[in-house]
């Protein structure tokens, strides 16, 4: 039992690592198109997604 909760658990942080870095290389993307000037705009954005989302889960 404890090695299955293991193996969710480890599954379901590399799906969070994936989509972390998914969500940075979109947000380096727009700032090579111009859409934001400033990375830290850009981190602040998704500092504050995840605070969200870890509150509301």
């Amino acid at each position: 039992m404890a090695v299955a909760l293991k193996e969710d658990y480890q599954k379901a942080l590399d799906e969070q690592k994936k989509e972390v870095r998914e969500l940075v290389m979109a947000g380096l993307e727009q700032i090579k198109e111009g859409k934001t000037k400033d990375f830290n705009t850009v981190c602040d954005r998704l500092e504050k997604k995840y605070r969200d989302e870890a509150i509301s889960n």
